[in-house]
């Protein structure tokens, strides 16, 4: 009896620990096709594959876990959007179990729906099944805001190439203005012979504005690349385009594109043009300035103010408009001179401020310089 007790005992053991070790064999081969289905996935994730075409792309895998169908619909980009792989065989309303719901979406510009039927309602297959479908649906969620994400950056980039080119065309066409007006008002044979002299000496810089903003249409706006600047001749330049005639005190070089610095001087000269050109002020006076740090070295920027005297009914935009995109106190102004004038200085990694003083408004212009230093061994080091 005791005998027969024993092997009953031992025959028991061997089943189970058979049992064990197959049940642990099956985890093992699961746990090993789960993680080679996520690295699958992750894989996707890094590869240049349309978020459309993902489904198509993942389906091995998630048809590998037992998922036995997917489907998606949704609106993409206002275009309706659906599709399915596998076949839903089995009974709905099962269990609840066996399906699982997913929305992505991003902003009102994509929506997706994702529906996912499993044939195991429970046990360690659908908890590994369960995760590589969340893992789909977390990559189907990345690429669409990286997709939504590249595209609102592309229309912010489009959007403020588009309001520099409405202004730098505004300012060509104000220059047009000024010199058809000084024709229109040239009643004697010296004023006809001074607007020509004007626009002989303008037409240049209004050809090389005019064949730049012709290049720039259609394209992305890039700036140059920054080089030394002789300030005097960039606002001498930009004052004439302006009709302005500007007494200039002091003189310095800054590191900045070109382009930006005779965008920032054209809006800004020209909001001060008209009126000085209607007699409401006095022509502005400019100072050049390089300021210096307490070691006695270069600060690393060059300073421009700008004095403009008020006109006697005083700003028809508070202080603290100035910069304000879209703020205009002019009828039709586009509000955006002042506001890209200080953008450019900002790009180039200068800034423009403005203050009210005494009836004057003072604009101060901070621009990069290219300093240099003498080090230990006499050497010159560029310091920007």
């Amino acid at each position: 009896m005791a005998s027969s007790v024993l092997t009953n005992l031992a025959l028991a053991f061997l089943v189970a620990g058979f049992t064990l070790f197959a049940t642990a064999l099956v985890l093992s081969r699961r746990a090993h096709r789960y993680q080679h289905g996520m690295q699958t996935l992750l894989q996707l994730a890094s590869s240049p594959i349309e978020l459309l075409d993902l489904p198509a792309a993942a389906w091995p895998v998630l048809h590998g876990a037992g998922w036995c169908h997917l489907r998606w619909e949704g609106d993409w980009y206002g275009q309706p959007v659906q599709g399915s792989l596998g076949e839903d065989t089995l009974a709905r309303g099962t269990n609840d179990e066996l399906r699982q719901l997913f929305e992505v979406s991003s902003g009102a510009q994509a929506r997706l729906s994702v529906a996912l039927r499993h044939s195991a309602p429970r046990g360690e297959k659908r908890l590994f099944a369960t995760h590589l479908a969340q893992v789909f649906v977390l990559l189907l969620e990345t690429r669409l805001r990286e997709r939504t994400g590249a595209l609102s950056a592309a229309l912010a980039e489009r959007a403020r190439l588009s309001l520099y080119l409405q202004h730098d065309m505004r300012n060509l066409a104000q220059w047009v203005s000024w010199v058809s007006t000084d024709f229109v008002h040239a009643d004697s044979e010296p004023r006809l012979m001074a607007a020509a002299r004007r626009l002989q000496t303008n037409a240049p810089l209004a050809l090389e504005r005019a064949q730049r903003l012709t290049n720039a249409l259609g394209k992305e706006r890039q700036a140059g690349a920054p080089r030394d600047v002789v300030l005097r001749d960039a606002i001498e330049q930009a004052a004439r385009l302006a009709g302005l005639e500007l007494a200039i005190d002091g003189d310095a070089t800054a590191w900045i594109a070109p382009e930006l610095l005779e965008r920032a001087l054209d809006n800004l000269l020209g909001n001060l043009a008209a009126d000085w050109r209607e007699g409401l002020t006095a022509a502005p006076q400019v100072s050049i300035s390089r300021p210096i740090d307490p070691d006695g070295d270069c600060a690393g920027t060059v300073q421009i103010l700008l004095v403009c005297p008020l006109p006697p009914e005083g700003m028809e935009l508070p202080p603290e408009k100035l910069f304000e995109p879209f703020a205009s106190g002019r009828p039709g102004g586009l509000g955006l001179g002042l506001y890209q004038a200080r953008t450019c200085l900002r790009e180039a990694g200068g800034d423009l401020h403005a203050t009210v003083v005494r009836r004057q408004l003072q604009f101060a212009l901070r621009i990069p310089q290219k300093c240099e230093k003498v080090g230990k061994n006499d050497e010159i080091e560029p310091r920007v």
